[in-house]
């Protein structure tokens, strides 16, 4: 049986119940149980979550947790896109020179900036901004493309959709409707990758 591995944040574990309910008849599908966090996170654990897996196909993204603002009135993201891009980069690199897997990269999905930052009025609340969501999904579609890996858009399929048929009323996550969306797209993809 064919082993899948899926690595994301809080999206990810929305889901990929979705995407095991999908290809559970004809794959393995394994993912860590907690949020992975933004790109740094996914480098401090290349090892674990990529190298040592013994994936057939490694489904993976981050980025929401990089181009997110730590509060209001800053310029700065948490992870530069230039350290995000080079992160996938590396990424992409480890993969191919130490698995066998195949990798695929999803893009960020997209918000409702007025809603996520809507409910967090604070100056010292986090802030996010959906032109950062879009520069860096160009910059990792570039790296990605260098590399010659598979993109799973996922930002097309929820803007096709409609963010407000989509997302919940938080502007960042999703519906169960909308959850079982992405699982479809991303269980399609995968399978197209494996031949299933």
């Amino acid at each position: 049986m064919k082993k899948i591995v899926l690595l994301g944040d809080s999206i990810r574990l929305s889901y990929e119940g979705r995407v095991k309910e999908r290809l559970g008849a004809r794959a393995n599908v394994w993912s860590p149980t907690e949020n992975c966090g933004h790109s740094v996170s996914h480098v401090f654990n290349l090892r674990d979550w990529y190298v040592l897996t013994d994936a057939d196909v490694i489904h993976f993204n981050f980025g929401l947790w990089d181009c997110r603002r730590l509060r209001r009135g800053l310029d700065d993201t948490l992870v530069p896109v230039e350290v995000f891009a080079r992160n996938l980069g590396r990424i992409i690199e480890t993969i191919r020179e130490q698995t066998r897997a195949v990798p695929v990269w999803a893009t960020l999905t997209p918000m409702i900036e007025a809603l996520y930052n809507g409910r967090n009025p604070r100056a010292c609340d986090p802030w996010r901004q959906s032109g950062d969501i879009e520069r860096y999904n160009e910059a990792a579609m570039a790296v990605a493309r260098r590399h010659g890996v598979a993109i799973n858009d996922l930002y097309a399929l929820v803007k096709a959709r409609g963010e407000e048929n989509m997302i919940n009323e938080d502007g960042l996550h999703y519906t169960a409707e909308g959850a079982h969306a992405l699982g479809d797209q991303v269980a399609e993809v995968i399978a197209g990758e494996l031949g299933l």
